[in-house]
């Protein structure tokens, strides 16, 4: 088989694949994807910030599963979905281990629970921690997704400290 006709091939052949991965509604890197994943993110912690800390803890959890939703169907920002979804489980996780069922649940930006009073310290510290590795994570892949990563971890860094 010709070179050219290898290579007429291998773009039919791709071109079938990136469509097909465009029907799936997979997206790679782009600015808009970043902007929709950085403004979901925002909207959500900002409005999480009228809850009082017992609540936000909640709150943020939810606003982390909102991101992960946006950026789910684009493979490109795989490691960034990651590193949300561990603070999102983590937040989980300790939300289940530790309710405030005295309180019920509450509407702040997101109908949330309330940790127990008792528990915030430890929920700052486990959110600064899963922080801390979400936007390691987000930094230190490639170019590519340090450039466009770099938006969502300075949102994440600029909330780590405040469930207090």
């Amino acid at each position: 088989m010709s070179a050219l006709r290898k290579f007429t091939l291998a773009v039919v052949f791709g071109s079938a694949a990136l469509s097909a991965q465009a029907e799936q509604g997979d997206m790679g890197f782009s600015d808009s994807q970043t902007e929709r994943a950085v403004s979901t993110l925002k909207t959500g912690l900002d409005g999480c910030m009228e809850a009082p800390p017992q609540f936000r803890v909640d709150c943020f959890q939810q606003a982390y599963v909102g991101t992960v939703r946006v950026i789910a169907n684009a493979s490109a920002y795989w490691e960034a979905e990651v590193a949300m979804t561990r603070i999102s489980r983590a937040l989980y996780g300790f939300i289940r281990a530790n309710t405030d069922k005295s309180l019920g649940k509450e509407r702040y930006h997101f109908r949330v629970r309330a940790v127990t009073e008792a528990a915030m310290p430890e929920a700052q510290a486990i959110y600064a921690q899963s922080v801390d590795q979400a936007v390691a994570i987000m930094r230190g892949g490639s170019t590519a997704e340090v450039k466009y990563f770099a938006p969502l971890a300075e949102v994440v860094e600029a909330s780590r400290d405040q469930l207090r």
